[in-house]
Order: C-alpha cells, then sequence, then structure tokens
C-alpha cells in the first residue's frame, strides 16, 4: 500500500513539473535542435520545409517485379517536394507504431472529405515495400506514401518521435509541427487560420 501510495506521489509530482514547463514555456512548435555552432539542424516553425526526392510505394514495386523478372515498363516514380497550391501535410511514421494507425486514418478521411483537400504525403521510416504496401491496403490509403528506406529525410527532419506531422503552406512554409497523432479537424482549424492570411 505504501508503495503505491509513493508511486502515485511521484506520478502526480512528474505531472506538477510538466505542466509548470507548458505554463512558463508553451506547447513546443518545433524540434528546434542546435549544433555545438549554433546551426539549426531541424526545421522549425516560420522555416521552409527542406525538399527531398523520395521513391514513391508504386516505384519500390516496380523495383521489385524488375528483380523478379517481370514485365516493366521501365517507369520510375519518385516524388519531390515542390511548392504546390494549397496546404501540404507531411507525416512521418512507420507500421510498428500504433498511433499512427489512428493519424492516418484521419488523415485518409481528411483527403477524401472534399475536392480542395490538402496534399497529404506519407513518409515511412525504414520499412519494407511489402510491409508498407499491406498496411497501406489494409487502411485504405490513397495518398502519396514515400519510402525512406535510409532514414535520410527522418534526419534532414530532425525527427525525435512518430508519429510527427508538419503542416506546410504553399510555398513550404512550416506553419506548425505536431508531435505525437493529430486530428483532421484540428488541421483543418490550422489550415483555415493561416489560409485566411492576415
Amino acid at each position: 500500500m505504501i508503495s503505491k501510495l509513493l508511486q502515485l506521489a511521484v506520478a502526480l509530482l512528474c505531472l506538477g513539473a510538466a505542466y509548470a514547463v507548458l505554463r512558463d514555456n508553451g506547447i513546443p512548435t518545433g524540434a528546434q535542435y542546435t549544433s555545438k555552432t549554433g546551426a539549426i539542424l531541424a526545421p522549425v516553425v516560420g522555416a521552409r520545409a527542406p525538399s527531398f526526392t523520395l521513391p514513391t510505394l508504386a516505384e519500390s514495386n516496380t523495383a521489385s517485379r524488375r528483380i523478379n523478372g517481370a514485365h516493366d515498363s521501365g517507369r520510375q516514380d519518385f516524388f519531390t517536394l515542390r511548392p504546390a497550391p494549397g496546404a501540404t501535410i507531411i507525416n512521418f511514421w512507420a507500421t510498428w507504431c500504433q498511433p499512427c494507425r489512428a493519424e492516418m486514418t484521419q488523415l485518409q478521411a481528411l483527403a477524401a472529405s472534399q475536392p480542395g483537400a490538402p496534399r497529404i504525403i506519407a513518409i515511412n521510416l525504414g520499412e519494407s515495400a511489402a510491409a508498407v504496401e499491406n498496411w497501406v491496403e489494409q487502411l485504405g490509403l490513397t495518398y502519396t506514401v514515400l519510402l525512406d528506406p535510409q532514414l535520410a529525410v527522418a534526419t534532414l527532419y530532425g525527427l525525435r518521435g512518430l508519429p510527427t506531422t508538419y503542416l506546410l503552406d504553399e510555398r513550404l512554409k512550416i506553419q506548425q509541427v505536431y508531435f505525437g497523432p493529430v486530428s483532421a479537424a484540428t488541421l483543418l482549424r490550422r489550415i483555415a487560420g493561416f489560409s485566411a492570411g492576415p
């Protein structure tokens, strides 16, 4: 009994400390890491999102078919992040991440909600194309799914946990960073806020 009370007291103390930090500093809006020289190693709110090029799930499957000797048109399908009309959502995820499942269902609902829905780019971290394809089929995802087998883009973005979601405007300026799952409603409210202008 005393052990349980001690555990509860420690838990309440930790919650109190976390509350004090959030009260004094606010909720974090970016993963700003800096090097010893002061150079920023991760993009933050207000910065332009770093560009990248990654294979799509379709390209990975094409490469697999080539290896297995099946007929292939030779078309390569890669995605490069470039400015585009409207908002862009970049979501980092993995199949072993349980909160990612709930979030990706929300992102799919958002993608299917309206003709002018934001562009959604889901970047899988280091998993096989077969595992990713199975996941995409299970969840019925229709938005862009990319593979980051060497974690190059995860490193570029200074990723520190999954899921992590970046919300960008049409110029690829980072408007918000979400650590942990985010809902479609939250994303739509934030998009409406920056789309309305000053």
